[in-house]
């Protein structure tokens, strides 16, 4: 009966054909069930383009799956993904009430061969790596494009597959791949299961695309025998071959309807996106000026008028300007334009419309927070040379240089009135998702801050909080560790006050000498901890590597958010080190030291960046403590998503929004979260924006 229902549904989607004649060829993969680019339950070796972002939602009894899928890189696809098993409780009654069951998941999957005229793409995954293994699952695959045909054959082992028609290979060659375990260890990695067991099995199947561009066909073999699933919820399975259909009625949509065990019908939905493109491209930014001709140029300048043109038109907020016998410099920070060599064009063209042919020379010195982080020379020659398209085509001039900043020369012709006192209202969001308290539970607040400039490198900032909308009071599961409560309080924090002092600090920056950068900050440093610390940064210019350090003695602050301590003291730190590595925008970060809790470790953070400021990064915390100490989820980790805010705005800004996903936050391997980092301070000065700058 289901099988004929699947056959009407495609019979009435294909006379709709003739509305989609002018459909693009291009193909993208589709995802399976599991968010994973495949077919139907099995995966595919494909890839999805660099930088697609996917949020799927499938549904096949008695599970409903919701992922976001991630191509950080060309050859690494990853997905985050939460289970529903509609027919088993989360926990007792009396903790999640009706609260169906949530498993947490992530998987990844690595191609080691990229598709040729004769050889097919060939990749290796992981499946449930990390979680509670309840879908633990390892695969080697290859996929190949034959005409109309997207043909994949593979082994899998574990869940994928349970059908177990093949000896395990690996056992052969040692009996340690012979046995796995029964057992699930939640969010530990169990490296010692991966690719174990006596039997696997052998999948594969096939996608058509049809004629009708956005339709395809899917047939496969599945692997799994439904006579394992997790918590004795074993399903019925009449047939290993699962057929279905992919429709995309939209570039951004996919709409997959399948048959599956042989008895059973399966729906889903994706949605996606590709971060490498813009979402708001168009811009409405003032025109740059139009370079005057010579002779007009002002030879007494309205440097009133200058700084007003530098801060509207070329995004520099300037503190002071300097103007010598052969050049003019501009100290200030750049507020606009994240792409310099637009901020270069528009600031260069302003100074030489204010100044004569004796101006030779343009600076900027930028920075932040009152730190000087580079020093742009820009050519009066040069910018008239590209304006004026005199040169050879085949090598266009380089209009501006980037150099340490230096101490700025000539006579001060103008300086920033001064304004101590600047104010800020934003809202908030915290949130959690998948506890067995509620799957999705959140705050919303309205924060106001206000920043006190007593010295160009000496504030008080601060910000106050209103509690909005709130669901904390349900977080009643603690999932106790034997560790100090540094984070777990968080239902407390969130819930004893309706308004609270988010933060309140001193903080003071110095620049000590060429490439280092200091801080010093003391006061409320955030929700649940007050204190003081430090940070130290050297960070050569245009180097792939910087290294620093940073030490925090805290104390623990009261639930309401005053100005009242709790008990708990410590003392943690880091030293952190960085390296920006020469290929596809990646940056690596390993910071060592104690965390909150006492424990001590190493976090590891890898972070991807795409041309137009979009960036997807990962990281892990390992410490001495143990998992059983640790308690659920064995240690820390998450994802994060950061993107510039000119990509959803039509004007530009250097401002960046942030979202994140820890699977659970737990008290092991937990930082200060510190309001300046001078790292991300000092951006200008690493390696993929100075060779970026300097071409």
């Amino acid at each position: 009966m289901q099988l004929s229902k699947l056959s009407l549904a495609a019979g009435l989607l294909l006379p709709c054909a003739s509305a989609w004649a002018n459909w693009s060829d291009h193909v993208e993969p589709s995802r399976n069930d599991f968010g994973n680019i495949g077919l139907i339950q099995m995966p595919s070796a494909r890839m999805a383009p660099d930088g697609d972002i996917s949020f799927n939602y499938s549904r096949i009894s008695p599970y409903i799956f919701g992922a976001v899928n991630l191509q950080p890189l060309p050859w690494l696809n990853a997905s985050i993904r939460y289970v529903t098993i509609t027919n088993r409780l989360y926990g007792p009654r009396s903790l999640s009430g009706d609260q169906s069951y949530k498993d947490k998941g992530v998987d990844v999957k690595f191609r080691l061969w990229q598709e040729g005229y004769y050889t097919p793409d060939v990749s290796v995954g992981l499946r449930d790596i990390g979680g509670t293994g309840l879908f633990s699952s390892e695969f080697i695959n290859a996929t190949k494009r034959i005409g109309p045909f997207d043909v994949t054959l593979g082994m899998a082992w574990g869940y994928m597959g349970s059908a177990g028609d093949v000896t395990n290979p690996f056992c052969r060659v040692s009996n340690k791949f012979c046995d796995r375990s029964s057992t699930t260890n939640t969010g530990k990695v169990n490296f010692g299961d991966f690719f174990s067991g006596q039997k696997a099995a052998l999948f594969g199947g096939v996608e058509y695309q049809t004629p009708w561009q956005p339709l395809s066909l899917k047939v496969e073999l599945d692997g799994n025998n439904y006579q394992h699933e997790p918590y004795s919820d074993n399903q019925s399975q009449s047939s290993r071959i699962n057929i279905g259909l992919n429709l995309k009625p939209t570039p951004y949509m996919n709409l997959q309807l399948a048959y599956e065990r042989g008895n059973t019908l399966s729906f889903g939905v994706t949605l996606h996106t590709n971060v490498t493109k813009d979402v708001v491209e168009l811009k409405h930014n003032p025109a740059p000026q139009p370079l005057k001709a010579a002779g007009t140029q002002m030879h007494t300048a309205d440097w009133d008028k200058v700084a007003s043109d530098l801060a509207k038109n070329a995004g520099l907020n300037p503190k002071a300007i300097y103007q010598s016998k052969h050049a003019v410099t501009v100290v200030g920070s750049q507020t606009k334009y994240r792409d310099r060599h637009e901020a270069d064009t528009r600031t260069a063209a302003i100074a030489y419309n204010a100044t004569d042919d004796k101006t030779r020379q343009f600076r900027v010195i930028e920075e932040e927070n009152g730190l000087p982080t580079t020093q742009t020379n820009i050519s009066r020659q040069q910018l008239k040379k590209i304006n004026d398209y005199d040169y050879d085509f085949n090598k266009k001039p380089q209009l501006a240089y980037v150099v340490n900043p230096r101490p700025p020369q000539g006579k001060e012709v103008w300086h920033k009135p001064y304004q101590p006192l600047s104010f800020s209202l934003t809202p908030g969001l915290n949130q959690s998702l998948g506890g067995p308290d509620g799957f999705f539970l959140y705050q919303v607040i309205l924060k106001g801050g206000a920043d006190l400039k007593l010295t160009d490198n000496f504030d008080i900032s601060g910000s106050v909080s209103a509690n909005m909308l709130n669901n904390y009071n349900k977080f009643t599961y603690d999932a106790p560790s034997r560790l100090p409560r540094v984070r777990t309080y968080i239902r407390e924090y969130l819930t004893t006050s309706k308004f609270g002092v988010n933060d309140l600090q001193a903080t003071w920056f110095t620049h000590p000498s060429t490439n280092w950068y200091t801080q010093a900050y003391a006061g409320y440093l955030e929700y649940m901890y007050g204190g003081v610390g430090g940070e130290v940064l050297y960070r050569p210019l245009g180097s792939r590597w910087a290294i620093g350090a940073n030490v925090n003695a805290v104390k623990q602050r009261n639930f309401d958010q005053r100005f009242g301590f709790r008990d708990y003291q410590t003392v943690t730190g880091h030293l952190n080190v960085y390296y920006q590595m020469p290929w596809d925008g990646i940056t690596a970060e390993v910071d060592v030291g104690r965390y909150l809790a006492k424990d001590k470790g190493a976090t590891f953070t890898i972070t991807r960046e795409f041309a137009n400021g979009f960036r997807m990064g990962a990281y892990a915390t390992l410490t001495n403590v143990s998992s059983a100490d640790y308690g659920e989820g064995s240690f820390t980790k998450g994802v994060f998503i950061s993107f510039p805010f000119d990509q959803i705005s039509t004007t530009s800004t250097v401002q960046r929004g942030s979202v994140g996903w820890t699977p659970l936050t737990r008290d092991g391997g937990q930082k200060l979260i510190r309001k300046y980092h001078l790292y991300d301070m000092t951006e200008q000065r690493g390696s993929n924006y100075f060779d970026a700058r300097n071409q």
